[in-house]
């Protein structure tokens, strides 16, 4: 697929588990049609939303073939490679255009609070040999380094330079980024809670969990804000706060996620140990939140 047509929203999958524990591929398969009967632009596989890290590679293996194969050309597939060591990484990239992947998303080493500089010589070393577009990762609460745009600047030479995934929280990141690196490298929100807010700094789109779980009202979101329907797109924004908000705030989301979709039908299974389960008040906050949004003049 066309690099610079790798735009829009990007829905993150859960990784939903059969009661034996094993993974359902066939309930993934039925969330990627799902979300892609939205219109949403492209699937993140295996990324923290996804539990991508208590896999084991046999599963990430099956999940990105069924995800692409399910996909069948019409989203892109951008696969998250995450390791500590930039071999490591690397060799995950390898295997993810071996899956048939478009793109890989990339975080620095995510132990032993690396200063900015050594966290992108390593993201060179992996971008400078990467065959497939490349999403770079700034999450700064999970990996302790923060990707200033000055610090990403220094990878544009390595031409593997797809994306930024900013997740920083700094409310004029997006265009702060947009002057540094131009044209040349798209900026998707990471940051469910400033979205609309970097779709007014000019980002290239939306990598989102929420995505998952809402994709009909996300990309609608996306598309207000693309063409530049502000008035409707702050009218969403404001019924979309309340349960993004809860999702956000929430340091068992992936829980509450999974368990939102099961009680919704689509049945997830458990977050894997050692992740933290929401507790039944926090669901039934969300799922009320969801009617409340779903039940407005808006959506009906």
């Amino acid at each position: 697929m066309n690099q610079q047509t790798m735009r829009g929203v990007f829905a993150v999958p859960t990784t939903p588990f059969h009661d034996d524990g094993s993974q359902n591929i066939d309930g993934l398969v039925a969330g990627v049609d799902r979300v892609l009967q939205a219109g949403v632009s492209g699937i993140l596989a295996l990324g923290a939303t996804g539990e991508a890290l208590a896999l084991s590679s046999q599963e990430r293996e099956a999940q990105v073939r069924a995800v692409v194969e399910a996909a069948a050309g019409r989203a892109h597939v951008v696969v998250g490679c995450m390791a500590y060591a930039p071999s490591d990484v690397s060799d995950l990239v390898a295997r993810a255009k071996e899956w048939g992947a478009d793109a890989a998303m990339v975080t620095p080493p995510f132990y032993g609070g690396l200063e900015p500089d050594s966290a992108v010589a390593a993201l060179h070393s992996i971008m400078s040999v990467a065959e497939l577009p490349v999403m770079v990762y700034n999450n700064p609460h999970s990996t302790g380094t923060d990707l200033q745009p000055e610090h990403l600047a220094t990878l544009l030479d390595t031409e593997t330079f797809w994306s930024v995934k900013e997740t920083s929280g700094g409310a004029a990141r997006v265009r702060e980024l947009r002057a540094e690196l131009g044209d040349e490298v798209e900026v998707f929100v990471g940051a469910d809670g400033i979205a609309l807010e970097g779709f007014t700094q000019g980002a290239s789109g939306w990598v989102a969990a929420s995505a998952w779980l809402l994709p009909d009202q996300c990309q609608r979101l996306w598309e207000l804000s693309r063409d530049g329907n502000w008035v409707e797109a702050v009218d969403l924004w404001n019924r979309l706060a309340s349960p993004l908000g809860k999702i956000e705030d929430s340091p068992a989301f992936i829980s509450l996620i999974k368990q939102t979709l099961s009680r919704r039908g689509a049945e997830q299974g458990p977050v894997r140990s050692p992740l933290p389960t929401a507790p039944p008040e926090v669901v039934e906050a969300l799922l009320a939140s969801i009617g409340e949004l779903e039940r407005s003049p808006a959506n009906v």
